[in-house]
């Protein structure tokens, strides 16, 4: 079978762990059948290669086969053994994250043989395990507490003292990363995410058995990759967590909504994670073709730009807020007595708003109008200059739609002046250098220091990414959309929003 088959194989249904774009199939072209077997009586197509695990979860049975080591993303272990199946005519239980699915196996993974050995490897991994789960920051999305519900002993047999490491009880493995050993299970994800994700080794597991500890490699180093925050999203425990969230929330309080950040040219999938409409955490969503499972660190953490203190959140005649009603008049007045105007736009914005400002603003304008734009990432000017920062993620260019407003015919500002000048930007694009011009507007997403700098006659404050909709097209060339995950809480309104007031006056 050709991979070009597979691939339109694959395009049938997606499943959670893989993403392929669907590619509409020609009336002549025929496609050969995939070979089956049975898991729990019911028959599973998988590819050639393809894992027991693998094939289920294309499935959509991801909840059938528990397990702690194995993660799609990270090379099999096959450590833990809790994903053990029975296959027929096999003498033992095999894992189901290395064993190659085959044609006609029969696979069961719910009857007693393997129900017992899954209470046995729980019974295990409990003996040394903290009762911590009221103060753990895992609480609620723990797989170990998941499992211990659903396979696990309805009492301990163990009655010796249980395993402490006291010197990693609480230990910080660097100034986003906390360790918690006593509640690590060993899976090792860890490990292999630093070996052969971020490529910079820096864990590795000391002794074995019961002695067995997770540590970094160079002490005075500790933990030296962008992408520390994986570390805490794919720890199955509470032994990796993220300094960031911790003790900020309990995640059963919290409403996810897929996003994108807004970073970088990557344009990676993210969940947002809020509490009546305040972000506690960004987590990567999975998005094959994009950012797999992974995200970095300074995307991560720039939700706080959010609710920073420092940005503007009303509009304002220079340096006082103002109702809009008054900032609009003002703005109005100025555009319509222009003889020259000029609108720069920052590639942080989204193709919808240029194009809603692009459009609006030359109809106000009774005389002469342009529009430029501007990035703001130091040294980058187009996106034929944005280079990769790493080997994953990380892009040169800080703003998230550079290719969205060239694909709009949109040329960089080169230090054209007019009478009027009107500056948006989404809060990522660096304003430029501001040429002699006689008036000043800022719209969007700006901070007092921003705005204390250009002395802005009107100011009219706007909506960041997380609380609108729109899309980029990212580093690729690929166009994404999002919609809003959070509603803005103060007084910034959206372009469509304030031009439809505009309209009113």
């Amino acid at each position: 079978m050709s991979s070009n088959q597979i691939h339109k194989i694959i395009s049938r249904k997606l499943p959670l762990n893989y993403c392929a774009e669907v590619k509409p199939l020609s009336g002549n072209e025929k496609l050969s059948p995939l070979p089956k077997f049975s898991f729990d009586g019911q028959e599973i197509e998988f590819l050639p290669g393809e894992t027991i695990m693998q094939a289920a979860e294309r499935a959509g049975l991801t909840e059938a086969i528990p397990r702690f080591c194995y993660h799609p993303g990270l090379p099999v272990a096959g450590t833990c053994r809790m994903c053990a199946v029975e296959i027929e005519k096999t003498p033992k239980l095999q894992t189901a994250c290395s064993t190659p699915a085959t044609q006609g196996m029969v696979v069961k993974s719910a009857n007693e043989r393997v129900n017992k050995s899954h209470k046995g490897v729980m019974e295990f991994l409990l003996t040394n395990h903290p009762l911590d789960c009221p103060v753990c920051d895992q609480a609620g999305e723990c797989e170990l507490q998941d499992y211990n519900y659903d396979y696990g002993p309805s009492d301990s047999r163990f009655e010796e003292d249980k395993r402490v490491f006291e010197k990693s009880t609480t230990r910080a493995l660097s100034d986003k990363i906390m360790l918690n050993m006593n509640r690590c299970v060993n899976c090792e994800r860890c490990v292999r995410f630093e070996e052969t994700v971020t490529e910079t080794f820096d864990l590795l597991m000391l002794n074995r058995g019961w002695k067995k500890e997770l540590t970094v490699s160079d002490e005075a180093k500790g933990l030296s990759s962008d992408y520390q925050g994986c570390l805490a999203d794919i720890c199955p425990v509470g032994a990796l967590t993220l300094r960031d969230f911790r003790f900020q929330k309990r995640v059963w309080f919290l409403e996810k909504k897929a996003s994108l950040c807004d970073g970088c040219s990557k344009g990676c999938n993210i969940e947002v994670h809020h509490e009546k409409n305040t972000v506690y955490r960004y987590t990567p969503l999975f998005n094959e073709a994009v950012n797999k499972h992974w995200m970095c660190d300074e995307g991560r953490l720039s939700y706080h730009l959010l609710h920073d203190p420092k940005r503007i959140t009303a509009p304002r005649l220079g340096s006082n807020e103002v109702s809009w009603n008054e900032a609009l008049k003002e703005f109005k007045g100025k555009i319509q007595r222009s003889q020259n105007t000029i609108l720069l736009v920052g590639t942080d914005s989204t193709t919808e708003e240029v194009e809603s400002l692009k459009k609006e603003l030359k109809d106000l304008s009774p005389k002469a109008f342009s529009i430029f734009s501007f990035n703001g990432t130091q040294g980058l000017e187009s996106s034929a200059q944005d280079t990769k920062l790493d080997k994953l993620l990380r892009m040169k260019d800080k703003t998230p739609n550079t290719r969205g407003l060239e694909a709009l015919g949109i040329t960089p500002y080169r230090g054209e002046e007019a009478d009027l000048m009107i500056v948006f930007k989404n809060g990522r694009a660096a304003p430029p250098a501001i040429g002699k011009q006689n008036v000043l507007i800022t719209w969007g997403v700006w901070s007092e220091e921003e705005l204390t700098k250009l002395k802005p006659s009107v100011h009219f404050s706007g909506l960041m990414t997380q609380e609108k909709g729109g899309s980029f097209i990212n580093s690729d060339g690929r166009r994404q959309g999002f919609e809003p995950a959070i509603v803005h809480q103060d007084r910034s309104l959206a372009v469509a929003q304030i031009f439809s007031m505009l309209q009113k006056l």
